[in-house]
This record gives structure tokens, sequence and C-alpha cells, in this order.
């Protein structure tokens, strides 16, 4: 129990919320965390008994301070963080020992991505440093260590010493930067962390490997498997919850907009076949419009099965500047569907609000087909039994490998689509336009493939992870602080039934 346990009555149980940018605010607050906090500490003497410190870039935006305004909630910047000095080169030598160990394809191909870029370097050279004179670097279990103890923080020391907090709460295990000050701040002082991972691929498919955190949350079996493998923990340090941000497609009680609705909000033709294609930060992959170019051409000139139309949904991080042109071609609608906000550390500006997920769920629901590059959204098409053709070619000429779109497909987590057959992999143009007739023609097509997508990475179908998370979060604190709250029943595991579109 932590000194934070012994406060007396008086004094608030402080719990910290990391909230780095938008995507997080979308994943971990608005799925029930804050009132579930709320409503297990009552309130005695007149004064909250629980504080919620919310520390984030999104305090500067006033809608965001507006809409968490709460009488227990306090709100405090989240500044970027950029490793240096003594902990940028322990860092380089930790991710160097991380990278030359190659224990995922993924891995290995960032490794050749990173190389081929000029980012990392001499890998070979550090890693043999790192596991000769400093080999707590190349272990899992202590990756972190050293750096922990050498390296302090001192304004994320000075938020720990003013709200004395009893546990903190990040969005991922410190593949956020400007998380880690906290992080490493929480593990100085002994504070109980607990993160609330929102990506599939965070265990097999980075630069850095993730840090050790006190509790784990993941989505499904597949995820915990790799944090054990992979990053050392233990079982016991891991709960699986499904993932949050999925929860609105689940519930029956969602309100889901007719076809003709949602085509008349977007601008389509209701009498033409919808063809969804979602980007990707143009860093990952640069040649979206030769892309819709080829569709557009395609149902221009009657190469498409059906009269059609494109709605290209642009990812949170695209530049909707290059898309300028692409606006101006036949049958191709453009949209960036997100709240503009102020820029987090990592340069994400945008806020993902409710109302985005209610569009991305009737986007995925009435698109015919979904086109994309190795995106998560092919796990949100098959929620919807959407087909989902995958775009493996560059742009007019292949690209060299680790440039090329081609290497996605056998990244680690992306074979968990593939191997079940649930979306296909068109290596040329021609193969796309194929594949969109295909799915066109009969939507039944692997359709076996994506119910199998789905029950494996959702792993819970009843639209209450984010109760499950906010149990989670509770019990991390009951034990922290030895408080008997009342019990809120975990919700139990629906009956595996899928979205009907």
């Amino acid at each position: 129990m932590s000194q934070r346990s012994e406060a007396g009555a008086g004094t608030p149980i402080t719990v910290i919320v990391s909230v780095p940018h938008g995507a997080s605010a979308g994943n971990m607050l608005r799925h029930g965390l804050l009132p579930r906090l709320f409503g297990a500490v009552p309130a005695r003497r007149g004064l909250p008994e629980l504080r919620v410190v919310i520390v984030s870039p999104l305090t500067r935006d006033a809608a965001f301070v507006n809409e968490f305004q709460h009488e227990q909630v306090v709100f405090e910047d989240l500044p970027p963080h950029q490793p240096s000095g003594m902990e940028a080169r322990l860092q380089s030598m930790m991710q160097a020992a991380y990278l030359d160990s190659g224990v995922t394809e993924s891995v290995r191909i960032r490794r050749a991505e990173a190389s081929a870029a000029g980012t990392v370097r001499w890998v070979g050279a550090k890693a043999w440093l790192a596991r000769t004179f400093l080999p707590s670097l190349a272990r899992p279990s202590s990756r972190y260590d050293l750096s922990d103890a050498l390296v302090s923080h001192h304004a994320a020391e000075a938020l720990f010493d003013r709200y004395e907090p009893s546990l903190l709460v990040v969005s991922s295990p410190g593949l956020i930067f400007s998380e880690v000050p906290l992080l490493r701040t929480a593990r100085r002082q002994r504070i109980r962390s607990i993160a609330i991972d929102p990506s599939w691929d965070n265990f097999t498919n980075k630069l850095l490997p993730v840090r050790r955190v006190d509790r784990l949350l993941v989505w499904n079996e597949l995820m915990r498997d790799q944090a054990i493998a992979l990053h050392g923990y233990r079982p016991p340090e891991i709960r699986i919850c499904g993932a949050p941000q999925f929860d609105a497609y689940f519930l029956r009680a969602t309100a889901a907009s007719t076809r003709e609705t949602f085509f008349r909000r977007i601008g389509a033709d209701p009498a033409r076949a919808l063809i969804t294609v979602t980007t990707t930060p143009r860093s990952l992959y640069m040649h979206h419009d030769h892309v819709i170019r080829r569709l557009s051409e395609a149902i221009v000139s009657g190469r498409i099965a059906k009269p059609a139309q494109i709605l290209v949904r642009l990812h949170p991080r695209d530049e909707e500047d290059a898309y300028r042109d692409v606006r101006t071609w036949p049958h191709v609608i453009v949209e960036k569907p997100f709240r503009p906000t102020v820029k987090a550390g990592d340069g994400l500006a945008v806020d993902v609000m409710p109302e985005h997920q209610s569009h991305l769920a009737d986007t995925m629901r009435h698109s015919d087909v979904a086109v994309n590059v190795a995106s998560t959204i092919a796990i949100e098409a098959c929620v919807f039994d959407t087909p989902v053709v995958n775009v493996s070619f560059d742009g007019e000429q292949p690209s060299e490998y680790v440039k090329s779109a081609r290497r996605y497909y056998k990244f680690t987590h992306y074979v968990n689509i593939t191997r079940h057959h649930a979306a296909r992999v068109a290596e040329t143009p021609d193969q796309m336009i194929e594949w969109v007739n295909r799915y066109l023609t009969d939507s039944s097509v692997d359709a076996e493939g994506r119910r199998r997508v789905v029950l494996e990475q959702c792993q819970f179908l009843d639209g209450k992870s984010g109760e499950r998370v906010g149990e989670a979060v509770l019990d991390e604190l009951r034990d922290v602080i030895g408080y008997e709250m009342p019990e809120i029943p975990t919700p139990p595991s629906h009956p595996r039934q899928l979205v009907s579109r």
C-alpha cells in the first residue's frame, strides 16, 4: 500500500487520468469511466471523496473542458516530451537490443524501415553494447529500469506532489512519449499505474517495446499472450476487457441511420453502390490518390459491375489539402469527420466524439465494400459484415519493399486478418477492381472469415467493454487504497452474436 492510501478522511482520493490526444479521449473518457468512478466513491462530509485529475493537451480546448467539467474533476495540461540526454542514450541502446532481437516479423520489418530511412543507426553495435555492459536494457522485464532510476522529470514530480495520487491511468504502456514522465514518476514514487491499451498492434509492431505498468487492459487473448511472450508481463498483471471504442457497434439500442439518411448526410446518390476508401497517414502510404483514381476511372468506364460511388474517409492524421484535386473526380466524395482541436504532442489535432463513432458505424454498415491499406478499419468492417479489399500496390511503379504497402501484410498483427480470409489483398489495381466486383455481386463471399475476425479481435460482443474497463480501474483503486467501495457487477460476457447490417 502506498503512502497515498494513508491520507486522512478529509484528503481526496486522487486518480490521475492521462489523455494525450483526441483519439484517447474517445477511447478512454467517453465510455463511462468517470461516472463509474464517481458512482463508486460516495461523497462524505460534503466534500468529494474522489478527485480525478485529467492531464491532457485538450485542457486548452474549451469544448473539451466544458464536456468533462465536474466538481470532482481538475484539469492539467500535458506537455510534449522528447527524450534527450541520458534518457535518449539509454533508450537508443534499449531500442537497438529490442530491434536486434527480431522478436516478431513486424519488428524485423521495422528495423529494415528504420535502417533504410537512417532514423536508427548502428543497431548491431548498440545492441552488443547493451547486452554486454547493460544487460538489463535487453531483458523484457527490466528494459526501462535503468532510465527510470536515473532520469527524473521536474514538472511531473511537481504534479504528483500537488495531488498525491493513489492511481495513474494512462492510454498506452509508454508508447506515447508525452505520457512517459507520468509513468516514470509513478514508478519512482511507487504509485500504481494502469494502461488502457487502445491498439491491437502495440505489442508486435512498434520501434520501441512497451514498458511495464502494474496492470494492463487489453482487447483479447491474442494481445494478452503477446504481452506475456514478448514484454515480460505475468498473467495476473493483464485483464481482458474488449475494445471500448467498438461498444456502440454492438449495442442494439444505438440508433443507426437508415441508408437513405446516411447517404443524404454524406451527399451520396442512393441509386449507386458505395465503395468506401479509408486512408492512412501519408507518412505510411502516399498513394491513395492512385487508388481512388483507378476506382473512379473504373466506375466511369463501366468496369465496376454496378453503378457506384466512392466515399474517401480521411484518417485523423491525414492531410486534407492532399485531396484537393481528388474532390473534383467523378463519383468521389471526401470527408474528414472529426472535430478540430489543439495539437497534441504527437501532432494529432482532432478529437473523436461519440457522433464520429456513430458516423463510422453508419459508414461501415451502409458501405458495399471497404477498401484500405492494412487498417484497423478492417475489423470494424467485419463487425458489420462488410467485405474488405486490402491494397498491396503502390503508385504507378512499385516501391522498394521497405517503403511499399506490400510489407504491411507481413506484419504480425495483420496476419490475424488475412489468415482467416476475412479480406482480399489486391496486388494490382486490376485485382482491386476484380475483388470489388466480386463483392458487389455477392456480399456473402468471405463472410465466415469476417465472423472469425470479430470473435477473435473483439472478444466480447455485448457492448459493455467500457464497463469492464471501468470495473478494472475500480478494482485497482480498491486494492491500492484498501477501501471497501460498493461492488458494481462486472458485465457478463454476451452470447457471441454478430451485428446485423
